[in-house]
Parts: C-alpha cells; sequence; structure tokens
C-alpha cells in the first residue's frame, strides 16, 4: 500500500466532507507527515515541518478570525506547514488572505462543524492516523468491496459499489469509446481504453483509474473519476476496479446467456408466427408464446423490417449490434421485441384500430430518425454496416405479422439500392421499383445466371441478351425489337438464333416468362453496376 499522504487526499475523508477551499489550491499534492492543533502563534513556532494545522476558531474570542488565518497562514508557511485547517464559522476572508494562500501554494481549508460534526481535538487525531498509516484512508471502503460484489447481481449494483468505494464516478465502456453503462463526467472514453492493463492517472481537473474486464478480449473497462484524488487514492481505485473487473466478467457471461436464451426464444415464437399465412385461427400455444414475450396479436399490424445496406458475408458477427439496436428503437417508440432473422431484423407496431395513412406514415418516418440516428452512432464500431429499413402495409388477421412483414422486407430490398439510412413504405413502392429489387435480389440473380449461364459464356453475351430481353418484350416481334435497338431486322434474328443455339432449344419450347424474368435480372445487375 501508500507510504504517503497528500493534502489531496485527506480532503476526500469524510471528516472534510463539505469543506471549503479558501485559497493555496496549487499545494493540493503535497505530502503530508504530521498533524497539530494550535490555539496560538507560539503554538505554530513548534508545529513540524510537512504539517496539517488545525485551529478552532471558537477558541479565539476577542481576535479578528481574518487576522487570525492571515497570521497564522504566514507563520505556517514559514515553518513549512502543508495544510491550514479552520474549524468553525469564519467571516468572510479577504482577498489578501486568499492571494497570500495562493502565493504561499498553502491550501487554507474551513470545516463548518454542523457538516461534520467534529470538534479540533478529534479532526487532528484523525488526521494523525491517517498520516501515520495512509492505508487506513480508503483500507475499509476496499475491504468492504468484495462481499459487497458478491450481492451485486447487475452491472448498475456493481458500479454502485465502486461508486461508494470510491466516493466518485463508475462506468463501464467498451472498446470503441461507447459507455455501457453509468457515468463518465470528464475522461473520454477512448482514454481509458488506451491501457492493456489497470492504471491511474492524474489530469488538469480530475482523476482517472480504468481497468480492462478480464476474459472479454480488450472489449470492455472499468472506469472511475474524481476531482480530487491524490496517490492513496489513485491506489486505492487501482485495488478496487481490480477486484471488481471479475464480478464484471460474471455479469458479462450471465448477460450473454439471458441475451442467447431470449434470441432463441424469439427466433422460435417468430418461425411460427410466420407459419400462420393460412391459419384460419392462432393456436393457443402460439398466442400464450407472444403473450409471455410481451407481444400483442390482436387488431393491426405493421410490419418493420432493417436490414445492411450490402450483403455481408458472416451475419452473425453483424447481430453483436441486437441490443444497441434494440435500444435504439425502443428510444424512438418501438415496443415489440427486435427478431433477428438471415437478413437483418425484424419488428413491429401493433394498434387497436386500423391505423389512418397519416399514423402510418408516422411510424415511417419515426423508424427513418431511428436508423439515421443508429446509423450515426455507430458507424465506427467494427460490426458496422449501413442500415436501411422497409414498413409493410397495416394489416390485421391471423395471417397479419407474416404478410406485413413480407412487405416489409420487399420495401427493405428495395431501400437497399438507395442511399444509407433509406426507409422505404409499401404504400409508396410503385410495381416498377419493387420488381427491380426482385430482379436485384441476390438469390434470384444466382437463379437467374444459371437459367442463362450458355448465353452468358458467348463472347458476345452482352449483345445475345439485350436483344433477347428487348424480343421478349416486344411480344417476340423482330421487326419491332430491331426499331426499338435500332438494328436491322435480319441482326435481330440472327441473335435470336444464335441465343437457341446457346440454350439448346427454341425459345417456342422454353418457359418464355422465366426467361424474360432472368433476362430482367442480369440486365438490371449490369446498369446496377455501371452507375455505381
Amino acid at each position: 500500500m501508500t507510504t504517503v499522504i497528500t493534502v489531496r487526499d485527506l480532503l476526500n475523508d469524510a471528516a472534510f466532507h463539505g469543506h471549503q477551499l479558501l485559497g493555496g489550491g496549487s499545494g493540493l499534492d503535497q505530502v503530508v507527515r504530521n498533524a497539530a492543533l494550535v490555539h496560538t502563534g507560539h503554538d505554530l513556532s513548534r508545529v513540524p515541518p510537512s504539517s496539517v494545522a488545525i485551529m478552532d476558531v471558537a477558541d479565539q474570542k476577542g481576535v479578528s478570525s481574518q487576522h487570525l488565518v492571515e497570521s497564522f497562514t504566514r507563520r505556517l508557511h514559514g515553518r513549512g506547514g502543508r495544510l491550514l485547517v479552520i474549524v468553525g464559522r469564519l467571516e468572510t476572508v479577504s482577498r489578501s488572505t486568499v492571494r497570500l494562500a495562493d502565493r504561499f501554494s498553502l491550501p487554507v481549508v474551513a470545516v463548518q462543524p454542523e457538516l461534520v460534526p467534529v470538534s479540533a481535538h478529534a479532526l487532528t487525531a484523525r488526521v494523525l492516523g491517517l498520516v501515520q498509516n495512509p492505508e487506513t484512508l480508503y483500507a475499509r471502503a476496499v475491504a468492504s468491496v468484495a462481499p459487497k460484489l458478491a450481492k451485486a447481481g447487475t452491472i448498475d449494483r456493481i458500479l454502485g459499489v465502486i461508486t461508494d468505494a470510491l466516493k466518485g464516478t463508475a462506468a463501464l465502456v467498451t472498446a470503441d469509446g461507447r459507455v455501457m453503462a453509468g457515468t463518465v463526467r470528464w475522461t473520454p472514453p477512448e482514454e481509458a481504453t488506451r491501457h492493456p492493463s489497470v492504471v491511474a492517472e492524474r489530469y488538469a481537473d480530475h482523476v482517472m483509474a480504468s481497468c480492462p474486464v478480464p476474459w472479454t478480449d480488450h472489449q470492455l473497462w472499468l472506469l472511475s473519476e474524481v476531482t480530487n484524488g491524490g496517490p492513496a487514492w489513485q491506489e486505492a481505485a487501482r485495488a478496487v476496479l481490480q477486484v471488481a473487473a471479475p464480478a464484471v466478467s460474471a455479469w458479462v457471461a450471465r448477460d450473454r446467456l439471458q441475451a442467447e436464451r431470449e434470441r432463441v426464444r424469439l427466433t422460435g415464437l417468430l418461425s411460427e408466427l410466420l407459419q400462420l399465412e393460412q391459419a384460419a385461427q392462432i393456436p393457443g400455444h402460439v398466442a400464450s408464446r407472444a403473450s409471455r414475450a410481451g407481444i400483442v396479436l390482436d387488431g393491426w399490424h405493421i410490419g418493420v423490417h432493417l436490414t445492411w445496406m450490402s450483403p455481408v458475408d458472416d451475419t452473425a458477427a453483424y447481430m453483436e449490434l441486437t441490443p444497441q439496436l434494440t435500444s435504439t428503437l425502443a428510444e424512438h417508440g418501438f415496443g415489440v421485441p427486435l427478431f433477428e432473422r438471415v437478413d437483418g431484423w425484424s419488428s413491429w407496431v401493433s394498434c387497436h384500430e386500423r391505423p389512418s395513412y397519416a399514423e402510418a406514415s408516422a411510424i415511417a418516418e419515426r423508424v427513418r430518425t431511428a436508423v439515421a440516428w443508429f446509423n450515426a452512432t455507430y458507424e465506427d464500431h467494427q460490426a458496422y454496416v449501413p442500415l436501411v429499413g422497409g414498413v409493410g402495409q397495416p394489416t390485421t388477421g391471423p395471417a397479419a405479422i407474416a404478410s406485413t412483414l413480407a412487405q416489409a422486407q420487399q420495401a427493405a430490398r428495395v431501400a437497399g439500392s438507395d442511399q444509407p439510412g433509406a426507409v422505404e413504405s409499401i404504400s409508396e413502392l410503385g410495381p416498377e421499383r419493387l420488381l427491380l429489387a426482385w430482379f436485384r435480389d441476390e438469390s434470384f440473380q444466382a437463379h437467374a445466371r444459371s437459367l442463362l449461364a450458355p448465353v452468358l459464356a458467348a463472347p458476345d453475351s452482352v449483345a445475345l441478351l439485350e436483344t433477347l430481353e428487348e424480343f421478349l418484350t416486344c411480344g417476340s416481334s423482330p421487326t419491332e425489337t430491331a426499331r426499338r435497338l435500332d438494328l436491322h431486322r435480319n441482326t435481330v434474328t440472327q441473335r435470336i438464333a444464335a441465343v437457341e443455339r446457346h440454350l439448346g432449344a427454341s425459345l417456342t419450347d422454353v418457359d418464355r416468362l422465366s426467361l424474360h424474368l432472368a433476362c430482367r435480372s442480369v440486365t438490371a445487375g449490369w446498369r446496377a453496376g455501371r452507375s455505381s
């Protein structure tokens, strides 16, 4: 433990609660080695160097307290003193006294007896005890931490134990500088996370201690701050945070396990809801599961689907942001749980009555606001990809949730071709935009490329495919196709013959609709690539 104690450390003790620093603030970090109760100037002449002098103004009857403070400040400085403590009510301290304390870097502190009901004698004894045994300043608080942590089952309670022990702020921050829980007042969170081990540092206006949480791959740090924290506080903070860090690790493990159980439970419930497309009524066990999850199935529902603007390879990695996204939606008034899906997240808004067009539009606007805030807040997160969203139409009945979520997915697919943060409502989309989004769907494009593989392998595949698409659009008319493509009619018939050779079949023998949609999908992908 520490072998020294500073003025700053002393003032953190409960005996100085509510003290007033009158002057000499630049001397707060001086080391204190003794303490004495003084009544007269003669007493001051016997005060050892590096001491705290404690004076009770109630004992100085008939003498101006202002004069006493100024006189004692001068004499204590001459003796190499470190702190002058005035116990009792003071008259207004003159500016000259304050300037004198500042010039000497000698802190002068006033303690009101009604705030700290101790006598000058008791205060002197307390300071002497702390000076002679500095480790006792925080010993009781540090010793009480472990038993309290054993009963602290939540992160808020863990941080509360730290706050009580260190009399400062406490917070849990992430590697990317986000405050996960607690309060940070002065320290930029990224300052705490740059240290690989426990550390305490003094800044201009505060002291900060931080400690990485074990078994989290350096993704979480504990942080504590105070305005006045000398060597004793810093050492105590390091000890407290090291004891608390494993408790945080245990909480993280429990929280992750609970989150995984909740995810599995919600995934199962959503799977059952999506299978009700043809159901005449909602089965009792499904209604019961929904009720336990706090989900209302009666009334009208408007689906919401959020997805990534561009495809991602490992969706599991990006699901790390589910808690943050859930919190964001909750802050914007969405109460239904967020369901993880293969292509993103789904939720919905429920109403007793059919929502009006204006009400449905307001819901879509809330989704836009939430997505924009989320994208701006988490753009530096390692698992971040810009989100877009879609909103379904108001629907009721047993199949309502499955229907409106399917619409929301379609709308989100369209939004994916727009800018980051775009949110489209299915009721505001025309058929052309919906078809275009379908053509750009990755699974359908894969099917289209497979169907047209022989044509795509040809050296002149672009010309052949564009001619085939226009030919099918024009009802298989070579003349109209030639006119629209500004080609000779014979060129069109030659290209269609080449397509048939590559496909190994006449166009009259194939599924022309599937072939036409496949052409649209492939050419839409080409156009999107050229525009980007």
